[in-house]
């Protein structure tokens, strides 16, 4: 790392805006997008919720250009949809079903969803063809998902949104990750967060910027509770979920450059192990 690398290129990205969440209720966007294979991103914007706060008070016809950029972001990020060459949007497999359960999903259900899913989220990459993805420095070989779950297991299942953002999102590697679990472990020990280092996300509030990856990685919140209504502190696997989690973290994805968004998109997909629609 050369001293003027951009610190953003080397640890974790806090800009991320869009959450995802299918349970207790889906993201009011996440219909619009899963619905959308074929349509060009002018067509989807105007489906899309409009949102009069970030429309900055104008008189806009159609939501703010970033409700579209933001989603897809996410949304891309783990294997659901993606912009072709041609300019349109396409739903993988994995958005596809999805979609499916978007209707019937509940907290006592999602694991069936979940297992497909958390085998997707674990070949997620942190540098990809994406938007924020391309703007990582080729040193950052961190798959963060399943790096959170790994996480997550050696500390009794929880995590907190201060040790994410003072030592996980700090994590280049597969040794940093490992590293940063004993510093999270002493913390906890001494009761002093500043001993995992200085937050990555200092912009307020910092907690919307934690959110989307807590939402990712728990694939909508159908294998992590949100700590909301728990202790207010702790992000904990969900009890149905935690064999689950388990045995995605176990794998040991390699870290591989893509040629394009479309191709690390249906990567992530096929790795839901999808069985075939033959309806």
């Amino acid at each position: 790392m050369t001293p003027d690398m951009p610190q953003e290129r080397v640890t974790w990205s806090g800009s991320l805006h869009q959450t995802f969440r299918l349970v207790p209720e889906p993201s009011k966007n996440l219909k619009p997008f899963l619905e959308a294979d074929g349509l060009t991103p002018d067509e989807l914007l105007r489906l899309l919720p409009y949102d009069r706060a970030r429309a900055g008070g104008s008189e806009r016809e159609l939501p703010d250009p970033k409700r579209y950029r933001d989603g897809k972001q996410v949304y891309e990020t783990i294997g659901l949809l993606y912009e072709d060459e041609g300019g349109r949007v396409r739903v993988t497999r994995l958005g596809a079903a999805t979609r499916r359960f978007m209707n019937v999903i509940n907290a006592p259900n999602a694991v069936i969803l979940g297992r497909h899913a958390a085998y997707a989220l674990a070949a997620c990459q942190l540098r990809n063809p994406t938007g924020a993805g391309k703007k990582y420095d080729a040193s950052m070989r961190v798959f963060p998902f399943a790096f959170i779950w790994r996480a997550m297991l050696a500390l009794e299942g929880k995590l907190s949104s201060e040790e994410l953002n003072r030592a996980l999102m700090r994590v280049r590697d597969e040794t940093d990750l490992a590293r940063a679990i004993g510093l999270i472990r002493d913390s906890r020990v001494s009761g002093a967060p500043e001993a995992m280092g200085e937050r990555v996300v200092e912009t307020e509030p910092i907690e919307d910027r934690i959110i989307p990856w807590i939402s990712m990685a728990s694939f909508g919140w159908t294998l992590i509770q949100d700590k909301k209504g728990q202790d207010g502190t702790f992000y904990t696997i969900r009890p149905n979920a935690f064999e689950v989690v388990r045995e995605a973290s176990r794998i040991h994805h390699k870290h591989r450059e893509f040629g394009s968004t479309a191709e690390y998109s249906e990567h992530v997909a096929r790795w839901a192990g999808l069985p075939e629609d033959l309806r």
